[in-house]
């Protein structure tokens, strides 16, 4: 017994197939990393990723450039994106990113590298606040309190 196909079931065939092979493989889907904000009493607004984990600044950073290797990396991984997908901020401006010297590509907050901590296992648990030179990347950073002398004693 033959079967025959009439053309036009071909042709939709083959367009079909170029379309599923020209979709992203299953697990090959792009990610995109977006960033958002917490809020508590004690530490403010700061940034998180989606899922609630804090986000760091590290103080020995420049514009656009990471002084976070090796075993820094390590405690502290980078937040990163893959090549050809953007941050995105969810109520947050200033959201970019730049290649590191590895090749991969960290995201930053007004040009600052930022960071995840190792020991945040939870979120919004900020342990690593404050711990060596990095702390959380805040809306609205607290300033510390400036007093006046009085002069009285030739301060």
């Amino acid at each position: 017994m033959h079967v025959s196909f009439p053309r036009r079931s071909a042709v939709a065939a083959l367009l079909a197939l170029a379309v599923f092979s020209a979709t992203p493989a299953f697990g090959a889907v792009r990610h995109e990393v977006e960033v958002t904000t917490h809020h508590t009493a004690k530490d403010g607004t700061f940034l998180v990723t989606t899922k609630g984990f804090a986000l760091y600044t590290y103080r020995a950073d420049k514009a656009n450039h990471s002084n976070c290797n090796g075993t820094c990396l390590a405690a502290w991984p980078a937040l990163v994106v893959a090549k050809g997908v953007a941050p995105i901020g969810r109520g947050v401006k200033g959201i970019g990113f730049f290649r590191r010297s590895n090749g991969t590509f960290q995201v930053t907050w007004n040009k600052k590298p930022l960071y995840r901590f190792i020991s945040d296992t939870k979120a919004f648990v900020v342990a690593g606040q404050g711990v060596a030179g990095f702390s959380l990347a805040r809306l609205n950073a607290k300033r510390p309190t400036t007093t006046t002398s009085s002069g009285a004693y030739g301060y």
